[in-house]
């Protein structure tokens, strides 16, 4: 199940509200300018999966997704506990991020962690299967797989730019996914 805790930045420890339901995710997330909503998707792909099983699932479709949407980039997070690389993926993401375009997280399996740092809030998705977010550009954000990843999700983005670092310690002080 999906959940959203939303957090006053000075309060890592106890969110101010704890959200399971995607209808109260999607109205919360839209009062402060982020789409959040559930789509369907046309095949069930377990984390890890080889990238042949995944293309012959998600192509076609995915091929028209990112042209509606007016995506041209894409980073696809398929790991699964046992991946050698997780630690070294896992740290690229877990500081805060900003890019200048606009990026879409879309959840296809397993689970992850989004957190979105806005004015004095941090919002805290547990995305799972179908769960898309749409982050306006120039949105401080950071990715958590957790330490035994179990995830298969996309960013997307309609420009090539990628996110860069931005050099504030507040990832650090907030839970990370499995604490």
């Amino acid at each position: 199940m999906s959940s959203l805790a939303v957090h006053l930045h000075t309060s890592p420890e106890l969110p101010n509200k704890v959200l399971n339901h995607a209808d109260d995710i999607a109205s919360t997330l839209s009062a402060v300018g982020i789409d959040y909503r559930q789509v369907e998707l046309p095949a069930a792909l377990r984390p890890g999966c080889e990238q042949a099983e995944f293309d012959a699932a998600y192509g076609l479709w995915l091929q028209a997704f990112m042209g509606k949407e007016g995506h041209v980039q894409q980073e696809l997070f398929n790991l699964q506990r046992n991946d050698p690389q997780k630690l070294e993926l896992r740290a690229r993401y877990l500081d805060e991020l900003v890019q200048s375009s606009a990026s879409t997280w879309l959840f296809l399996g397993g689970f992850a962690q989004l957190s979105v740092h806005l004015d004095d809030y941090v919002y805290v998705l547990q995305g799972e299967r179908g769960d898309l977010l749409t982050l306006p550009a120039g949105t401080r954000h950071w990715f958590d797989l957790g330490e035994e990843p179990h995830v298969l999700a996309l960013r997307l983005s309609p420009s090539e730019d990628t996110p860069e670092r931005t050099g504030d310690d507040i990832a650090s002080r907030f839970p990370r996914l499995g604490d």
